[in-house]
């Protein structure tokens, strides 16, 4: 029984020196790397496969049409709202706005002569001197003449817009991501 008792402590003590050589033995050392600290530049890189779309896709145009004389931006180059990005020749564009000019100039003398003919008429009208219809006829040509400068007016207006849309504008920030025409 003695030699029982001192055979199992011995089988006991082999199996609990196996059960911890196994557990133990087994796990690897923590390896622990150092390094002094320095200065250095961040590298941002992302890789990736698929498609990138934008979350905001602005289609810019003219609302003329004209030669493309300048582009200042090409694939890939950033912009800022409002940089210029292209020029459409302003040739006739300037000449339509001179002629618009002159035709309101034109027009205004109209009416100068206009209202001098409708205050002699009024004048001579008083003393009889000429007929009421003739007062009239001059007063139908003074407003004549003062609707034609509106008109005229307006045509100086819209050259002057049509004049200005030669020079196309980033309406936003971003990055020109396509580009259809070339000088």
């Amino acid at each position: 029984m003695k030699r029982l008792a001192t055979l199992l402590s011995i089988v006991a003590a082999l199996g609990g020196l196996t059960f911890w050589f196994l557990n133990h033995a087994s796990r690897p050392k923590a390896n622990y790397l150092t390094a002094t600290v320095n200065r250095g530049p961040i590298i941002k890189a992302v890789t990736a496969t698929g498609t990138l779309n934008p979350v905001l896709n602005v289609q810019v145009g003219s609302q003329i049409s004209g030669i493309i004389q300048k582009l200042y931006v090409d694939f890939n180059s950033t912009v800022k709202a409002g940089q210029v990005i292209a020029q459409i020749d302003p040739s006739t564009f300037r000449a339509v706005l001179a002629q618009a000019e002159g035709d309101l100039a034109s027009a205004k003398a109209a009416r100068e002569l206009a209202e001098i003919n409708a205050r002699r008429a009024q004048e001579l009208r008083k003393t009889n001197a000429v007929a009421q219809s003739n007062v009239d006829q001059t007063n139908a040509a003074l407003h004549q003449a003062e609707a034609l400068v509106k008109v005229k007016e307006a045509a100086v207006l819209r050259a002057k817009v049509d004049f200005d849309r030669c020079t196309i504008i980033s309406p936003v920030d971003g990055m020109v991501i396509s580009r259809n025409v070339d000088v």
